[in-house]
């Protein structure tokens, strides 16, 4: 299959010889998601305390359990305030005997990239097990995604990186259903995967809510 072709799959349907694809794993990577959305919400909380500054921009590092955890706050005020941020969140089974410099380095300038993109609110990162890893980003409109994930360095390492450093790749599109501060739940409209084991280019998509002004990632 040409990569320019991407299956399209039902709400129920999954490919049993691509486990990745599994609906057994939706309501894990939401679970995982739910996990840094807590941690912003502490970091926040703690600021209001005085016990923590938050600048704009920064990025915070630290550690549960010897697996690594980032996060960045890009605008305090418009994330508090939002009724539902859309997120997007990325899970990527690494090939772990590689050297991850470069798709370390391209992460890092990517990142260091969303001051340029005022409708991204935070971004967050955690390392799994088995070589796992799961990115966060909160943002404030769909169209959002059309600026900052065709940029040259992110179109890049998508066409380059990833498929050298991943077995597989899935990007969950979401809405946040409350206000970041209100212990939100996720309304998932669709995920997206990536299959670079083979060499066919296979791609998916399994769309929930399909609207004009809802693109795909």
């Amino acid at each position: 299959m040409p990569l320019s072709e991407t299956l399209r799959l039902g709400p129920t349907q999954w490919d049993p010889g691509r486990i990745f694809t599994s609906l057994a794993l939706i309501e894990r990577d939401l679970s995982i998601l739910g996990e840094m959305i807590a941690d912003l919400v502490r970091f926040l909380h703690e600021s209001d305390l005085g016990v923590r500054s938050i600048k704009r921009h920064e990025r915070i590092s630290w550690v549960v359990g010897g697996l690594a955890r980032r996060a960045m706050f890009c605008n305090v005020s418009k994330l508090r305030a939002h009724l539902g941020p859309c997120a997007v969140g990325f899970f990527g089974e690494r090939r772990t005997a590689l050297d991850m410099g470069p798709l370390e380095g391209a992460n890092s300038a990517i990142v260091a990239q969303f001051v340029d993109y005022p409708g991204i609110l935070s971004y967050s990162s955690v390392e799994l097990p088995n070589g796992y890893w799961a990115n966060l980003v909160l943002h404030d409109d769909p169209v959002d995604t059309r600026y900052w994930s065709r940029g040259e360095l992110h179109a890049q390492a998508a066409r380059t990186l990833s498929p050298l450093h991943y077995r597989n790749v899935r990007i969950h599109n979401a809405r946040l259903t409350d206000r970041l501060e209100g212990s939100p739940g996720f309304d998932l409209l669709r995920t997206k995967y990536w299959d670079y084991e083979g060499t066919d280019g296979w791609s998916a998509v399994r769309e929930l809510v399909a609207t004009p002004d809802r693109p795909t990632h």
